[in-house]
């Protein structure tokens, strides 16, 4: 496979250095009119001539990618609901030709994107997309989903981050098992949708075991590449000094990227900035509760000891060792004692149901008292300026969050984060006549702070969880 990027050479490096365009991603994710190393020739050529201007080639021989939802628009008169509906075909993406000249390689069945300067299909929002897509009778498009990565599964031996090669080295929040399960509950024949996408369960499961992501029965977060980010490679360049004091610096930080939660307090040290980033020395309480729910799931549909075994332990380790006197936390690979920050990662043994009742109880509680705000639910309670910090809301959370509570017990604070999550989204909606990726739930009337990028709209994660929680509401 052809990587654009590195064939580009010293052009690319040019492009995103010149800090002529704010959003480095809309360089990376240009499409090519020519082979790249034809363009690299002719940049060769014109660099040194007095009039030559770097935009103008860019313009010359990038064509920026098209943003399909550009082309709806909002109309005050509909619902969110309705306007949701309206909303997921300009999402939608046919099949990718090949050879497109870019960094985006080809995925051969249908997919939806997230929206705004997210257009790829992305792993872990996948999950979460695709239970409002199974609200409004888009089965296909989420059997073309899993079908997509089960075909990244066969190809790269996991499901990238998303389908761009420079996410090649890393994947994402391991959301397949759930996306298989919820698919099958869906499915006259559950048995067949199972035994189907079982080679793509086990393909993924061998990849998260690998040596280099586990330590006693605890799995991390890992990126293949330890280099400056190739979609941000202007910001990542600028902590070079960084990297040569911590020779591992830019892999803590891709494997934040790979969390899903880049950046946060989670993964940093104390009150430090990014230069502090430690997340090769974590093990997240989030991700180790997803392979609990991927080895029992993979023991239903075999039967196999090995996988039941897995299981086991690894909920005994979700009990026992990122369950400390503060409640579920993540956990630091060398001594085994929690980081001592409280996220709504720790919603994630709720969810998958790994937590002991006592162990929810406190949780429930702990969450009612700390993280849950007036819009819904708080990432953190840490304030740092970075995106999946306070004051950030984001849908998946409260999703996970709602379901978690409810296999509990906690049914009004359940109803509580979902009605107030509701609230904000329709606040937000009604005032911009959109749904974004992410939300303020401490001021639920203002947009929400922090992060690489400005807020994006669409959005495919929110828009999902919306017509869940929508749902979810109605149906209790």
């Amino acid at each position: 496979m052809e990587r654009v990027e590195l064939l580009l050479e010293e052009l690319f490096t040019d492009l995103h250095v010149s800090g002529i365009w704010s959003d480095e991603k809309y360089i990376s994710d240009a499409q090519l009119n020519a082979h790249p190393k034809t363009i690299l020739a002719k940049y060769r050529e014109e660099k040194g001539a007095p009039e030559f201007s770097l935009q103008r080639f860019f313009e010359t021989h990038f064509t920026p990618i098209a943003t399909a939802e550009t082309g709806f628009f909002s109309d005050s008169n509909r619902t969110p609901t309705a306007h949701i509906q309206a909303l997921w075909p300009f999402l939608h993406r046919e099949a990718d030709r090949e050879n497109q000249r870019s960094t985006k390689y080809a995925l051969p069945y249908s997919y939806v994107v997230p929206g705004g300067r997210f257009q790829e299909v992305y792993y872990w929002d996948s999950y979460f997309t695709q239970i409002g897509l199974l609200l409004d009778g888009h089965h296909q498009w989420v059997a073309d989903l899993l079908d997509n990565f089960a075909h990244c599964i066969d190809r790269f031996g996991h499901i990238p981050n998303g389908n761009r090669t420079y996410f090649l080295s890393r994947s994402q929040p391991p959301f397949f098992s759930l996306m298989v399960h919820a698919y099958a509950e869906q499915s006259a024949e559950p048995f067949n949708v199972y035994q189907r996408y079982l080679p793509a369960l086990k393909a993924e499961y061998a990849y998260w075991m690998a040596p280099h992501r586990n330590h006693e029965g605890l799995t991390g977060y890992w990126d293949e590449e330890n280099s400056p980010r190739i979609e941000m490679l202007k910001t990542d360049l600028k902590w070079a000094s960084t990297a040569q004091k911590r020779p591992n610096f830019y892999r803590h930080l891709r494997a934040a990227c790979e969390s899903g939660w880049d950046f946060s307090s989670r993964w940093l040290d104390g009150n430090g900035g990014l230069e502090s980033i430690r997340t090769l020395d974590i093990a997240p309480v989030d991700l180790n509760s997803l392979l609990y729910f991927h080895e029992t799931l993979l023991f239903d549909v075999t039967g196999e000891k090995c996988y039941q075994t897995a299981a086991e332990k690894r909920k005994t380790a979700l009990q026992k060792v990122f369950y400390t006197s503060r409640g579920f936390e993540d956990v630091f690979f060398e001594t085994l004692e929690g980081t001592h920050v409280l996220s709504a990662a720790s919603l994630f043994p709720l969810f998958v149901g790994a937590a002991t009742q006592s162990q929810a109880d406190f949780t429930a509680e702990q969450l009612q008292t700390t993280l849950l705000q007036k819009g819904g639910l708080s990432t953190t309670s840490s304030h740092t300026g970075e995106q999946w910090d306070a004051p950030n809301g984001w849908a998946p959370l409260q999703w996970i969050a709602v379901q978690g509570l409810m296999k509990y017990g906690h049914e009004k604070l359940a109803k509580t984060i979902a009605q107030r999550w509701i609230k904000t989204c329709d606040t937000i909606y009604h005032a911009k006549g959109k749904f974004v990726e992410k939300y303020n739930v401490y001021e639920p009337e203002n947009l929400s702070k922090g992060g690489e990028y400005e807020v994006q709209d669409g959005f495919g994660w929110s828009n999902g969880v919306y017509r869940a929680l929508t749902n979810f509401l109605a149906q209790s």
